[in-house]
């Protein structure tokens, strides 16, 4: 290898250590603030009562987790902090949790397509698919099913290796994680979602069922389901890239210049999935006035109950005084009474 090259890989690393140390906290900070007010969004009163909002909220929760496992990590990194880096157990874990909750987010935005489809249907029979009750048991079921089946693998194929680094044992391990992600997160679902997308369109086209405040809502959640599955689309067309990429060139021998441009190229497409994660929220907040709304009134909700904290304990305070005034001013006059009475007695 000639120092044109090694100069190369060593600047490439420098990069890969910058993105690391900039983008996670980053992404961490904004989908925080954007997964807790999508959660209380979609559980108000008049919201949560609709499937689709159940989903909405679950993918929030699975997102929001698989940011702090995703990101957190990467971060800690770069100041020689990251558990995973030295912990088997903790390297495993890690990568099991990031693909599920991962996954987990992507099934709910399918599911959330199915239900609408579902709802906007003409025939009443199928409109029942679209319940509160069977979403619920839906949500177990798609939960279960991801932590069980398709990353249970991890706990074999991940390690640290040479002290320092977690990554795949071997060939297969990386040919079979690759399969499975394309599978089930980054190639087949978003298909499906296209194509569900085109039926509810259709069927809210030639829809005669929904009327009034009801079909204002759910055009509302439909229109915002759509704006996630195109960002989802958008955002997750370079890792569903790479992963080609990565998939058709794993028997492939390659130089160390390769891998490091591979590995680049393989963090930058992740992390503009997880922005997509982190910046949900803010899309729909610049895309809907009916969820700005919604906001809006969350948080003067919280303000509002932050200014009764701040007042109620004075006012108490002072209550409390003016009532222990009145009882030390009634003692004198109780007790004089009680003793003209007694004084009455004894006579």
């Amino acid at each position: 290898m000639n120092a044109s090259s090694q100069s190369t890989i060593e600047y490439l690393n420098f990069i890969r250590f910058q993105l690391n140390r900039y983008i996670p906290i980053t992404c961490l900070i904004l989908g925080s603030i954007g997964h807790i007010l999508n959660i209380l969004v979609f559980t108000r009163p008049l919201i949560r009562t609709n499937p689709c909002s159940i989903y909405f909220v679950s993918g929030s929760i699975a997102n929001f987790i698989s940011l702090y496992v995703g990101l957190i990590t990467p971060f800690l990194g770069t100041y020689n902090l990251d558990p995973t880096q030295i912990s088997n157990i903790l390297c495993k874990i890690r990568f099991y949790l990031r693909y599920s909750t991962i996954t987990l987010s992507t099934w709910f935005i399918l599911l959330a397509c199915i239900d609408r489809l579902f709802s906007t249907s003409n025939n009443v029979n199928i409109r029942l698919w679209s319940s509160i009750y069977l979403t619920k048991r839906i949500i177990i079921l798609a939960t279960v099913i991801c932590f069980i089946c398709p990353y249970t693998q991890v706990f074999y194929c991940y390690k640290v290796s040479q002290g320092v680094l977690c990554t795949l044992t071997n060939q297969t391990c990386k040919l079979l994680s690759e399969i499975i992600l394309l599978i089930c997160n980054s190639g087949l679902p978003p298909i499906l979602m296209i194509l569900i997308s085109i039926l509810t369109i259709r069927n809210v086209k030639y829809s005669n069922h929904i009327v009034g405040g009801s079909r204002r809502r759910d055009v509302q959640l439909i229109r915002l389901l759509f704006i996630q599955v195109f960002s989802f689309i958008l955002f997750g067309i370079p890792i569903t890239a790479q992963k080609i990429y990565s998939f058709s060139t794993i028997l492939m021998i390659k130089s160390s210049l390769t891998i490091a441009i591979d590995n680049l190229i393989n963090q930058v497409s992740t992390e503009i999935s997880y922005i997509n994660n982190s910046t949900i929220f803010y899309t729909y907040s610049l895309t809907s006035k009916k969820y700005r709304k919604e906001v809006f009134r969350i948080l003067s909700s919280l303000f509002t109950r932050c200014q009764n904290i701040k007042i109620h304990p004075i006012q108490s305070i002072d209550s409390a005084r003016i009532n222990q005034n009145k009882i030390i001013k009634n003692i004198p006059s109780e007790s004089y009474e009680l003793n003209i009475r007694n004084r009455t007695e004894i006579l």
